[in-house]
């Protein structure tokens, strides 16, 4: 894909599949849930963990797509002033991926709803539909989302697998969808399509978290001493993240002296071969751009054969859980986490909201990354709706998806409701560059330790070695 550099973008969509690796500076999690919905990491790379995963969140996609999940946050009748009309909206992707999200969701809709929705016209969620790693069975969902469920938006939208044919559908039928912005439907329709913490799928703009590596190395000042080493898994999108990270590394002054992507992605057991190439390469520091299972299992391994340097990874923010397993809390101690939402240890009001959101809801208090995509999917939902109100001019019967769709293109800014949250977003600008947020925090026995709050250090576009604007999208310079 290539993105030039002026306002106008032309993306060549590649519709492969951009299996279980991470966009930008960040990586996805595969894990399963329990039927409450919990957090519970799979430590076990290959097939087995995956076939696990798929099977432990059957019974989430089943209790979330009941009537009585949508019920319980959809009811109530409107005053004769306001519209007691609905706002039907559902998620479509991989369920094991980013295990809670159908929950996170429903919490992110708990006070909206409660408050009465939009001029009375409340959120009904029909539940969040697994693809199963299927691009298309995502088409399909998306389909029956539109064809039977009627939705307005689809929300929240996150997948591993799906490609342009979703997001032609859904720009096709008018119909909005907001997540994780970290595939190939995200791409080929950024007109249609949110992410809550902008473009993590454009390769030559990323994000400008880089810095916290040098800070937790202790080598703001003298970056060239870092010799990091990226690792993905042997997947199209691996490379292409592993050779965008290269670039914000050596931006920022590091030396990058391992940039591969060997590890497949399903069936992998053995990782020794691969902590000994990273040794071998001379590297001190290790960024793992790899599924939760594999990020435990190189860890291990590069602890195993002597590597003494800081390793990192995207996906092992496992609160809540991670003390349940002791060979993965052995793996893990010590390594630090680059968080791409705000953590529970940020604990800024909005997270404080966000937990006892959880809790009104019934679900566990912890933002791990499935909860924190859903969650943040709905708070930005319900923002851009009351923008479309008020753009519409004050009838809620006249909010649909195309009108969002004006709205937001037509320049939109989301502010965080409550102090803490996800941060600004400008649009359209976001539909192209990443916010460029995240938090740092680091593994200590079954608990974590944040380094870095929660912060927002905007992109880089790695072709020009510069800055970009976010408000504009256009590089600074």
């Amino acid at each position: 894909m290539i993105y030039p550099d002026n306002s106008t973008r032309t993306r060549t969509v590649t519709p492969s599949v951009s299996a279980v690796v991470r966009r930008g500076s960040f990586i996805r999690s595969r894990s399963r849930t329990d039927t409450t919905g919990a957090f519970a990491p799979n430590v076990t790379g290959g097939t087995t963990m995956r076939r696990q995963l798929l099977a432990g969140t059957t019974i989430l996609g089943m209790i979330a797509a009941s009537a009585g999940l949508s019920a319980a946050f959809a009811a109530g009748t409107a005053s004769a002033a306001t519209s007691s009309t609905p706002i039907i909206v559902g998620g479509d992707g991989d369920l094991a991926i980013n295990a809670g999200v159908g929950p996170g969701f429903v919490a992110g809709l708990y006070r909206f709803n409660k408050a009465g929705g939009l001029d009375g016209r409340k959120i009904e969620f029909t539940g969040f539909l697994d693809d199963g790693f299927s691009p298309a069975t995502n088409l399909t969902n998306a389909q029956q989302l539109v064809e039977n469920k009627h939705v307005m938006v689809v929300a929240p939208f996150l997948s591993e697998v799906s490609t342009a044919s979703t997001g032609d559908f859904l720009a096709g039928a008018k119909t909005p969808f907001i997540g994780w912005d970290v595939n190939d439907t995200f791409v080929a329709q950024p007109k249609w399509g949110y992410g809550i913490n902008g473009d993590q799928e454009n390769p030559i703009e990323q994000n400008g978290t880089v810095g916290q590596i040098l800070v937790a190395t202790h080598d703001q000042k003298t970056p060239g001493k870092v010799k990091i080493a990226y690792i993905a898994e042997n997947v199209a999108g691996g490379i292409t993240s592993n050779k965008a990270l290269a670039g914000t590394a050596e931006y920022a002054g590091m030396k990058v002296v391992y940039e591969k992507a060997p590890i497949a992605v399903i069936g992998t057991t053995n990782y020794a071969p691969y902590a000994q190439a990273i040794i071998a390469s001379g590297a001190n520091v290790a960024f793992e751009t790899l599924d939760t299972g594999d990020s435990v299992g190189l860890a291990a391994a590069l602890k195993q054969a002597g590597f003494k340097g800081p390793i990192f990874n995207g996906v092992t923010y496992l609160p809540g859980s991670l003390g349940q397993s002791k060979s993965e809390e052995s793996a893990l101690d010590g390594v630090y986490v680059v968080n791409e939402f705000p953590a529970d240890e940020n604990n800024t009001p909005a997270i404080k909201q966000a937990e006892a959101d959880l809790k009104a809801t019934g679900q566990p208090p912890y933002l791990t990354s499935g909860v924190s995509i859903g969650y943040w999917s709905a708070i930005l939902l319900e923002q851009m709706l009351k923008a479309t109100l008020k753009s519409v001019g004050g009838n809620p019967n006249d909010v649909t998806g195309a009108s969002i769709e004006k709205t937001v293109n037509s320049g939109f800014t989301y502010t965080d409701p409550i102090a803490g949250g996800i941060g600004t977003e400008y649009f359209p600008a976001e539909e192209n560059t990443p916010t460029g947020c995240g938090t740092l925090l680091q593994t200590e026995g079954a608990g974590f330790k944040q380094i870095i709050p929660y912060e927002c250090l905007g992109a880089i576009n790695v072709a020009k070695d510069k800055k970009v604007d976010v408000k504009t999208g256009k590089i600074i310079g």
